[in-house]
């Protein structure tokens, strides 16, 4: 099973979720993750709500969106890859830190945690370089 987790570059969500789609038609077994932002918050880009309902549709799974539900895909629940698409630099820069205060941090911690690719896909714009 992939990993497949959303940050909160909403302006990039719509790329993604066609990537999103494209990795099940291909067949594989996705387990979404949002981080709570993403589950939480409307946008000019559309509503969390609607984000969700798609993200739910294409995988036909819920997402994991709170760091307690998270936790388990380390040992206890193996991934065999983890995709953060989009992964924002303030998400980057925590990993890099090994801050674990939202579902997209704690599912790269646990993760890697089993030493297993992780692939993050950062979406970000000139604010980066103060992350």
């Amino acid at each position: 099973m992939i990993g497949y987790a959303f940050c909160g570059s909403f302006c990039t969500h719509a790329t993604s979720l066609s990537i999103l789609s494209e990795l099940r038609e291909k067949g594989y077994d996705i387990q979404p993750i949002v981080s709570e932002c993403v589950y939480s918050t409307n946008t000019r880009f559309g509503t969390s709500a609607h984000l969700i309902e798609q993200i739910c549709t294409i995988c036909s799974r819920p997402v994991i969106h709170t760091i307690a539900m998270a936790e388990p895909l380390g040992p206890a629940s193996p991934l065999d890859a983890l995709v953060i698409a989009p992964c924002t630099g303030n998400t980057l820069a925590k990993i890099a830190c090994g801050i674990t205060d939202t579902a997209v941090t704690m599912a790269s911690k646990a993760h890697l945690r089993c030493d297993r690719p992780l692939l993050v896909a950062l979406a970000s714009n000139d604010a980066l370089s103060a992350n």
